[in-house]
């Protein structure tokens, strides 16, 4: 590749820079700021550039392709393509690509953890030790000293084996309680939930709640534990008939008790929320996989009907954002999706709402989203991108249901390497006449 010159819009990665200068000749257009310098750059050099390589933010427009008359190929460091112009790429015969799937579990695993820090509150802790709280008022939370304790799960799925496999690692034996015995021989099974309780130090729950599991822990259980005994519940408030935990906690027939839900609470639980998600391609899919680890039933929008028949299909986005908890945009910006998510599908979304955009800023009326927060119209959101970059509206930095961070959902450096090496193999395959690895044009 080194007869191929290349112009980097902007730098962007360190590794995909001191590639494209050791294999290309490479250009630099930040070297040369706006106006006649940089023009008289385009004009002296135009006939070598041969490639162009942007990202989301800098991309090839018209005056850009029309000033660039040897042009054969523009290679994206991002998923995004809209800030490039693909209908003057097809007519001159210019080829595109752009860098997907390196990046999708990144922004996946981002859109999942926005969606728990919203829920859960983590934010709203950090700030609590920032703001010299924990001084003034105490502890913001307790933990539970599991080590060297004879552990009983009752619940031994996804939540159950996860909960195992740590307890192992502090040295703690395991023991379980589910409705048919599990291929694991290093763990002891009980038949019946008042046996496992009687068999341990701490018991666990992590199972799903259904009409069987409704007050599984019940005064029976409890006496079986013990004044040693400690409960632990992560499942759902129901699972525990809580007057009878009150009353044993009271009269010391249980040692003690480690919840983290209750039978009325506020609704503030991930698990089970219906999560709607704008855009099924890649990373929508990926979101979709990994949101169904967490029992939540997947809903969708997207310009046709896919086939994933676990998954329910909306013709609008207004409906989608009617019959979802939760919020995703993971779609492509063009001008049909621009402001897609507008007042009529916030108002949809209602108070109780929350959403997540992982997409573009622009996919969002901002203002709009703005007011709907400050009214209480929805109940929060967890926002990667924003219309104007880097600047966010002053107001939601007040808000204690926003979670804001500066648009790294492929922000990794495993990811970002993955990707310098897919523009890098796109522009060797094209100097070598072959397939590209990744085109869109």
């Amino acid at each position: 590749m080194e007869s191929l010159g290349v112009l980097l819009l902007h730098p962007m990665n360190a590794y995909l820079e001191q590639e494209l200068d050791r294999r290309c000749r490479l250009h630099r257009l930040w070297e040369s700021p706006p106006g006649p310098s940089r023009e008289e750059f385009l004009r002296a050099n135009a006939g070598s550039i041969r490639a162009v390589v942007g990202n989301a933010q800098y991309g090839a427009d018209a005056a850009l392709i029309d000033a660039l008359p040897a042009l054969e190929i523009v290679a994206s460091f991002s998923v995004g393509i809209d800030r490039v112009d693909l209908a003057k790429c097809r007519d001159r015969g210019i080829r595109v690509t752009n860098t997907p799937d390196v990046l999708t579990d990144d922004v996946a695993d981002l859109a999942v953890g926005l969606a728990i820090a919203v829920l859960r509150r983590i934010p709203q802790a950090d700030r609590y030790v920032r703001a010299g709280l924990w001084k003034a008022k105490g502890d913001y939370t307790l933990t539970t000293r599991f080590s060297v304790k004879r552990i009983a799960i009752l619940g031994l799925g996804r939540i159950g084996l996860a909960v195992a496999k740590r307890a192992e690692a502090f040295g703690c034996s395991i023991s379980y309680h589910s409705r048919s015995e599990k291929p694991f021989p290093n763990y002891k099974f009980y038949a019946n939930v008042v046996d496992l309780a009687a068999s341990c130090d701490v018991l666990v729950v992590a199972c799903s709640l259904n009409t069987e599991t409704y007050h599984i822990i019940n005064r029976e259980v409890i006496n079986a534990l013990g004044p040693e005994g400690v409960l632990i519940n992560i499942g759902r408030g129901a699972h525990v008939d809580e007057p009878e935990l009150i009353s044993a906690l009271v009269e010391k027939r249980l040692g003690g008790a480690g919840l983290d839900v209750y039978e009325s609470e506020p609704s503030l639980i991930f698990s089970g929320k219906r999560v709607g998600i704008i855009g099924l391609g890649r990373i929508g899919l990926a979101i979709a996989k990994r949101v169904e680890a967490f029992d939540c039933p997947v809903n969708y929008y997207q310009r046709s009907k896919k086939d994933y028949p676990n998954y329910t299909y909306y013709p609008s986005v207004v409906e989608l954002a009617a019959n979802s908890d939760i919020l995703v945009v993971a779609c492509p910006l063009n001008a049909q999706t621009r402001h897609i998510v507008n007042r009529e599908v916030m108002e949809a979304l209602g108070p109780k709402g929350v959403l997540i955009n992982i997409g573009r800023g622009p996919h969002v009326d901002e203002p709009e989203l703005v007011a709907a927060l400050l009214e209480g119209r929805i109940g929060g959101a967890g926002l990667d991108v924003f219309e104007d970059e880097p600047n966010v509206p002053e107001a939601l930095f007040a808000l204690d249901n926003v979670v804001l961070v500066p648009h790294v959902g492929s922000g990794t450096n495993e990811t970002r390497k993955e990707m310098a090496d897919l523009v890098l193999g796109n522009l060797e395959a094209h100097v070598l006449n072959k397939p590209l690895l990744t085109p869109v044009v």
